[in-house]
């Protein structure tokens, strides 16, 4: 299929107004970059990322009373609208009450309380957050088995980092939970009562009902809920019991049974399905590898342009990959697209296909060369643009389609994927239409004045040489 045969197109008579364009772009994005500076995700700052399940539908006045009492970033999924995907900066105050905890522990020698911790200046835990993973003996952290504590002045500070951060998760999961509590309300008498929409498999479900109700019956409970709540299928597809009386709706119990269901389980209004926590220093690294794997990429591009072209188009690839890639970076902080692994991934696909477009390109200007025609490498660059230009829209226009519906129809975890795989293939073909080629017309025309130049200097001192010759004879 061709949209357009034998065109004809003089895009190169805009080549210099584009590289001019395009250097704009480039330092307003640099521009843009260090003034207002990346949206990293809680991938490269650290934080908490919390999946929560609600038995109804979140609507926008949801949404808005949960930011206004946390300050989270919250992401609707799926088309019921019913999970969210809570995350919450701020593990980075890890690390700076373990370097205080520390120093403190340096200057006093010892801890004798946990209250002195509390006390250190640049700690903001409390005595009963502290002990909730610290110990201040071995023989206290020894006589807490089966939790997390540790005894604090024995601990490395790499240790010492860890429990705090569990604090800090625990605490924001803890803050958070409150938030929803009053946004989607609790059942009446809920205190002391297992949320039977917080166990998330069915055998842990009938062993907590076996604590209270007959085998045979718990059994045939946990069952029931496992098909309400359709557990065992894929995570998206589960719900939560509207009501604790869903729970024996449709089923034979006994009295009994009923009753103590009422008295030791309710149906909560949601359930934290799970928690992921990524620390600061973690974070790091993955900016780390991050940069890295962009970089290797751009390197790897330009030894393959170089073996199977000229070390000069690897060149113009590279610094057309680097204007794909910073644009559409520019363009992602100003609309505040938050950067994690998954935009990272985005960017890493511009690049391939940003470099197929090029190659593909290059293909064409390597086959019309050969054909020995009597033309300007200005006019060959128009003709191998002109003729891969129906081949270039249509790819570039089938893969923008189904971005945009991804981009409206995939949620909010996608959006961000998709808005900078849209705009990078949409500067991917642009630059390979003008920058690429214009950077390759100006580099030829350069060439072409510094050999006139060379040629004239030539004559310019055979001439001399000649006359002086002249003169001598005479």
């Amino acid at each position: 299929m061709r949209l357009f045969q034998d065109t004809n197109y003089n895009f190169l008579g805009l080549g210099r107004p584009a590289l001019i364009f395009s250097a704009c772009l480039m330092v307003a994005s640099a521009v843009l970059l260090f003034v207002k500076g990346p949206n990293f995700g809680i991938d490269f700052t650290g934080g908490v990322k919390i999946d929560v399940l609600t038995n109804r539908r979140v609507t926008v006045s949801d949404l808005e009373k949960i930011r206004a009492a946390a300050p989270v970033e919250i992401h609707s999924i799926g088309a019921a609208e019913r999970e969210m995907l809570i995350s919450q900066k701020g593990l980075e105050k890890a690390e700076e009450y373990a370097e205080a905890i520390v120093k403190g522990r340096r200057e006093a020698g010892q801890f004798r309380s946990l209250a002195e911790v509390a006390a250190l200046p640049g700690v903001d835990l409390t005595e009963e957050e502290l002990a909730t993973v610290f110990a201040v003996t071995a023989e206290e952290a020894e006589g807490a088995k089966g939790t997390l504590r540790i005894d604090i002045n024995a601990a490395a500070p790499d240790n010492i980092r860890e429990r705090v951060q569990q604090i800090i998760v625990d605490k924001t999961v803890a803050n958070i939970r409150a938030v929803l509590g009053e946004v989607f309300g609790v059942p009446a008498g809920w205190e002391g009562k297992t949320d039977l929409n917080s166990l998330e498999d069915v055998e842990l479900i009938e062993e907590e009902l076996s604590r209270y109700i007959s085998p045979a019956e718990a059994g045939k409970i946990a069952r029931h809920i496992g098909r309400v709540r359709k557990l065992g299928v894929q995570a998206e597809a589960t719900s939560l019991l509207p009501s604790l009386e869903a729970a024996t709706e449709g089923i034979t119990v006994s009295p009994e049974a009923r009753r103590a269901l009422q008295e030791h389980f309710y149906a909560g209004t949601f359930a934290i399905r799970g928690t992921q926590n990524i620390g600061p220093r973690v974070s790091q690294e993955l900016i780390g590898l991050a940069m890295k794997a962009l970089g290797f990429a751009l390197l790897a591009m330009l030894a393959y342009i170089a073996i199977r072209f000229k070390i000069t188009s690897g060149i113009v690839a590279i610094i057309s990959l680097i204007h794909d890639v910073l644009i559409t970076l520019g363009l992602a902080v100003l609309v505040g697209i938050e950067i994690d692994l998954t935009v990272v991934a985005a960017f890493l696909t511009v690049v391939g296909y940003s470099i197929n477009d090029t190659v593909v390109t290059y293909d064409r200007i390597r086959e019309d060369t050969r054909q020995g025609r009597k033309e300007t490498y200005r006019e060959l660059l128009n003709r191998a643009i002109n003729e891969n230009l129906s081949r270039t829209l249509i790819t570039g226009a089938g893969s923008l389609v189904a971005l945009l519906i991804l981009f409206f129809l995939g949620g909010e975890a996608l959006r961000g994927f998709a808005f900078i795989l849209w705009v990078g293939i949409v500067w991917g073909t642009y630059s390979s239409i003008w920058v690429c080629a214009a950077l390759l017309d100006e580099i030829d025309r350069f060439r072409t004045r510094r050999r006139r130049a060379q040629i004239e200097t030539k004559v310019s001192r055979a001439q001399v040489k000649k006359k002086v010759r002249k003169r001598k004879k005479r």
